[in-house]
């Protein structure tokens, strides 16, 4: 799913895509109060003083102010901001979701054969083909239909067309112990799903993202630990805003607006650290 991310062309739509992103950052962020906090924290003594004196009041108050907007912002915002732009393109989405279903042993015994095989080579076509086997020969047999452990799903859409989408927001540097949980998950999430019985396989789409490339911002080519995944596991950067926004907000859209909160935010932090020096 590698590609060049071209900017989204301007629509009202588009425009108040990126208004509803930045008021979403804003809220969660709150600029103003931690700019504030922070400045009268150094003020009062609520650092290293031989880091002051060696760096300075604007470092260290920038080093503060990265570190507590960091907290705030974890990754919960990624998936509060795919709710808000697929619902502004009519999907139904919720966050947190809990997926139902039932796990035949078949399918467990499956699971562990493939990700535990030292000569395991991802291939999510003919994984899903055999999953989809497989519940042809023990749809029979399917249980009753309750939660697992690894059945919540950070972001699950459903379009007007009945695809269902089921996404697993991941940091931007997963390990490899980290990769395989989050394959063996995706394909959990698609035995549950087809265990209802009222779906085609066709329509169920599930994903690990990856919110931006952290090796580019202009496309999305992601190779770490490959070998875990198939490629078309994987949403990257401006994969998932496109793919929950209905093509209608891009990564770049991401970054600009951003930039704009940075920008605006600069004679504040400026005007905070020139009161207190």
């Amino acid at each position: 799913m590698s590609e060049t991310i071209t900017p989204t062309q301007p629509t009202d739509l588009h425009q108040q895509m990126r208004q509803a992103v930045k008021d979403k950052a804003l809220s969660i962020l709150k600029m103003d109060d931690k700019v504030k906090r922070l400045s009268k924290d150094i003020d009062d003594g609520d650092t290293n003083l031989f880091f002051l004196e060696m760096f300075g009041k604007q470092v260290m108050f920038t080093s503060k102010l990265i570190t507590s907007l960091q907290t705030a912002f974890g990754m919960s915002f990624y998936e509060q901001i795919s709710k808000t732009l697929g619902e502004m393109v009519g999907y139904e989405v919720h966050n947190q979701y809990k997926l139902t279903g039932y796990i035949h042993s078949n399918f467990k015994s499956y699971l562990d054969t493939l990700l535990e095989d030292v000569r395991y080579a991802p291939s999510r076509q003919s994984e899903y083909q055999r999953i989809q086997e497989i519940h042809e020969e023990i749809k029979a047999e399917i249980g009753n239909l309750d939660t697992i452990p690894d059945s919540t799903v950070d972001v699950f859409i459903k379009k007007p067309d009945d695809t269902e989408i089921y996404i697993d927001i991941t940091t931007v540097k997963p390990n490899k112990k980290e990769f395989r949980t989050m394959k063996q998950k995706i394909l959990k999430w698609y035995i549950l799903r087809l265990s209802h019985g009222d779906i085609t396989p066709d329509k169920i789409h599930t994903y690990i993202a990856i919110p931006y490339n952290p090796q580019s911002k202009t496309d999305n080519t992601y190779t770490r630990w490959s070998e875990y995944y198939d490629r078309e596991d994987l949403l990257v950067g401006n994969e998932l805003w496109q793919l929950v926004s209905g093509n209608q907000f891009s990564l770049q859209d991401m970054i600009e607006v951003f930039r704009e909160i940075g920008q605006e935010s600069k004679s504040d932090i400026e005007k905070a650290v020139r009161l207190s020096d």
